[in-house]
């Protein structure tokens, strides 16, 4: 399916007199990039009338550019006069005179209805002129064979309404909710859903997906930033436990599920040292106190496995001046 979406102004045009914050122009450039994004999850191909919000392009050639499309939307919100009126708040899509818009129009107007949750029911309308449609982008869009519409999205010269359209949260829900209006009017197919990524809280722990799949990380470890974590069968996030390398070589992954590296843990009330690398010590460590009776810190921990052995040797003849103590393989 192809639809045509044209945002209705230029530039800063049709300021509200309810809240000079507000520009008509900016709110239907907003509206419709949004429409066009929700619309191709759908797998709807979108084209607009003009691709910068500055540039002024003609009426009719705006609707005519909607050839070979299945609809033509014209953004607009509405207005009473040039005064402000909090009484009058009601959508409205004036649909074509040839009657072939008028099902989606009424959808897409009771839709802005119920997401702004307008006083008064939507409504569609139809205005005729000398030379067939009044307004010239349904005249344009006619004379391609497009349905077309306008949809006015209320009144931008009620207070309330102006300042709900200035709020992006908001312009974001009604887009979203005016391409889900049209993907069911049309029978469309659902959208794909978004691929995750980065960390997921769910069922209890953590995943982490990556962004090119959307497919969570599953029995490998992941680097983020300078944190290796593994991740289970599940991809679920493991902490508070040991898991072994290719090598044979076993780590322990923090209560927050980091890689501990060059740290002292304590694990099931037994003491563990962890390298620098992140990898259990395993061999010999001696223990000295300072003049406080406070353990130091050996120097041993920070050395290699080739480098342990050669220090073994040299300190056997001071072993008896000094506590030992033997760290055991994890069973």
């Amino acid at each position: 399916m192809k639809i045509c979406i044209d945002a209705g102004h230029y530039g800063k045009y049709n300021r509200s007199p309810a809240d000079g914050r507000y520009y008509e122009s900016e709110f239907t450039w907003k509206l419709h990039l949004l429409q066009k994004k929700y619309l191709e999850e759908y797998g709807v191909e979108v084209i607009v009338t003009r691709e910068d919000q500055e540039k002024d392009l003609g009426l009719y050639s705006r609707g005519a550019a909607s050839r070979g499309c299945a609809l033509f939307i014209s953004d607009h919100t509405n207005a009473v006069g040039s005064g402000v009126n909090d009484e009058v708040d009601y959508p409205a899509a004036y649909c074509a005179i040839d009657g072939r818009a008028d099902g989606i129009g009424m959808a897409l107007a009771q839709c802005v209805e119920r997401v702004i949750g307008t006083r008064q029911q939507a409504r569609i309308e139809h205005r005729r002129g000398k030379n067939g449609d009044y307004y010239g982008v349904l005249r344009g869009a006619t004379a391609v064979g497009t349905p077309g519409l306008i949809l006015e999205n209320s009144f931008h010269t009620n207070t309330q309404v102006a300042r709900w359209l200035l709020e992006d949260e908001n312009v974001d829900r009604l887009a979203r909710a005016e391409a889900e209006t049209i993907a069911l009017y049309y029978n469309l197919i659902q959208p794909l859903p978004e691929k995750r990524s980065g960390w997921v809280e769910e069922n209890g722990g953590w995943r982490f997906y990556l962004g090119n799949t959307g497919e969570p990380v599953r029995n490998d470890w992941y680097l983020d930033g300078n944190d290796w974590y593994w991740f289970d069968g599940a991809g679920m996030m493991v902490s508070d436990n040991w898991k072994t390398g290719s090598d044979g070589t076993w780590y322990f992954l923090g209560s927050n599920g980091a890689m501990v590296r060059d740290q002292w843990v304590v694990w099931k009330n037994e003491l563990y040292r962890l390298t620098e690398d992140g990898s259990m010590f395993e061999g010999e460590i001696c223990l000295k106190t300072d003049n406080k009776g406070a353990l130091r810190e050996p120097e041993e921990v920070r050395l290699s496995k080739q480098s342990q052995l050669s220090a073994r040797k040299r300190t056997k003849k001071r072993r008896k001046r000094k506590r030992c103590g033997k760290k055991k393989r994890l069973s």
